[in-house]
């Protein structure tokens, strides 16, 4: 334990040291005095990634479907609190990125592979780590802004989710492309909100804002890339009169007609 420790405090030394003196009003709050518990989290979360695949590979897919009820339930109330409180709630803005590890856990479990994607891995695996140092060094008033956005979005998004766990749900689901297209308009406006304090300073710190931004840019890139990949497709009624000889068909829909949402397989609405 004592090397531990040690170990421990080069680490906070070391970052305190990179970004200055951290925020007093958040001493003492849970997990946030020290680096490491946020850092080993995210690395059993990418361990379990590859671990659960591996244990689930000649395993049939669990069906969880009362956790997932449960699970996405939970996270729109703690969504929709965050977005009533957000000015209070940081540090469970933060926190939910952990709970939110959850979401792949969950695809493991149901042997969705295809929905680990490198694009669901990183913002689940940054946005934990970032808001730790958030919290530390800039909890104020230019950081409400993303956490507002996102929390409502939450709540659209794991209201979604909970909803597609049902079968009879399904046909009404048919908004899951404009979900998209709201968490696009979330990275620009947060961009957009972020380099204003470029061009009128706030006392936010300099460094912060290009990386808000730059890192904001990486995900308008990757979910623009999944929004074209998903939803721009041929028309239904064309693919299936170019369909090959031979390749399978469902129910009147190819493969390619499938998506899933939250582990649950849903007809993707044209």
């Amino acid at each position: 334990m004592e090397h531990l420790k040690a170990f421990d405090d080069k680490v906070n030394a070391f970052l305190d040291n990179m970004f200055g003196p951290r925020d007093s009003r958040v001493r003492g709050w849970f997990m946030l005095d020290s680096y490491l518990p946020t850092f080993f989290l995210t690395v059993i979360y990418l361990l379990s990634i590859w671990l659960g695949n591996k244990y689930m590979k000649n395993r049939p897919a669990l069906s969880l479907r009362g956790i997932l009820t449960l699970y996405n339930l939970g996270i729109t109330l703690l969504s929709m609190y965050m977005l009533a409180e957000v000015a209070k709630v940081l540090w469970w803005y933060y926190f939910s990125k952990l709970i939110e590890f959850l979401d792949t856990i969950f695809f493991v479990l149901r042997k969705k592979t295809s929905q680990i994607t490198f694009l669901h891995v990183y913002h689940h695996a940054s946005m934990f780590n970032i808001w730790w140092c958030v919290l530390n060094w800039i909890p104020c008033g230019q950081s409400f802004f993303g956490p507002t956005l996102n929390s409502f979005i939450h709540i659209l998004m794991y209201s979604y989710y909970g909803l597609s766990v049902f079968p009879s749900m399904h046909r009404y689901l048919w908004w899951k492309k404009y979900l998209t297209q709201a968490q696009l308009v979330q990275f620009v406006l947060t961009i957009t909100h972020t380099m204003s304090a470029v061009v009128k300073p706030c006392g936010f710190p300099f460094g912060c804002l290009i990386f808000q931004s730059s890192y904001m840019l990486t995900l308008v890139i990757l979910f623009l890339n999944f929004y074209f990949q998903t939803y721009r497709k041929k028309p239904m009624k064309k693919e299936m009169e170019e369909l090959p000889a031979g390749k399978e068909v469902k129910n009147g829909f190819s493969k390619a007609y499938f998506t899933a949402t939250n582990g649950v397989v849903n007809k993707k609405a044209q």
